[in-house]
């Protein structure tokens, strides 16, 4: 498999300096999320809705791990749903990607891709405290710092989309173009 980005170059790395993406305005007049509501999907949520997306998070049964038994009860292809990644480049700059779960994500050739010398998955513990999400969860909206983000154009081809939203059981809906606008990212290709 090959990663490449569409109409970018790797030149000088510039693609680590992806635009923050949007801010939504905090809304004082927002509902109170409800209790015990874990923080990532709150945020996820409010900022969802100050950008006026078109879709909101949805819970699915906590045992659902995999993009196939996500993809099962929502009644959707396992290529529709994204599960993220979370690496870091030399220098600690770090990179979140969406993938289609129809793919593996393979480090070394996002790196050539990006004009740097290699980026490394973040680990478990570490992921939790930059996002407040687990490993392949991290929702592409509403954290706290923005990241570079990077979306698989696989994912273009689905009509509807279901993104992680900060916990193992949440996920929003929405399209690959509303996607790329609400997180500011960038496409790739996997070859």
């Amino acid at each position: 498999m090959r990663w490449t980005t569409a109409g970018r170059t790797a030149a000088a790395g510039g693609l680590l300096a992806a635009p923050a993406p949007p801010t939504a305005p905090e809304d004082p007049a927002a509902p109170a999320p409800p209790a015990g509501e874990h923080p990532a999907v709150t945020a996820t949520a409010r900022a969802l809705a100050g950008l006026d997306a078109t879709g909101e998070v949805v819970r699915v049964p906590a045992g659902l791990r995999t993009s196939a038994e996500v993809a099962r009860h929502l009644g959707v292809a396992p290529a529709a749903v994204a599960r993220s990644s979370l690496l870091r480049a030399p220098g600690g700059q770090l990179v979140l990607v969406l993938a289609s779960g129809a793919h593996d994500l393979f480090p070394p050739v996002l790196a050539a891709v990006l004009g740097v010398p290699r980026l490394h998955p973040v680990g478990e513990v570490e992921t939790v405290r930059l996002t407040g999400s687990p490993p392949g969860c991290t929702s592409p909206v509403g954290l706290t710092e923005p990241l570079p983000t990077y979306v698989d154009v696989t994912l273009a081809v689905h009509p509807v989309l279901w993104v992680p939203a900060g916990h193992p059981s949440a996920l929003f809906r929405t399209r690959y173009d509303e996607l790329l606008r609400l997180a500011g990212a960038h496409p790739v290709e996997i070859g």
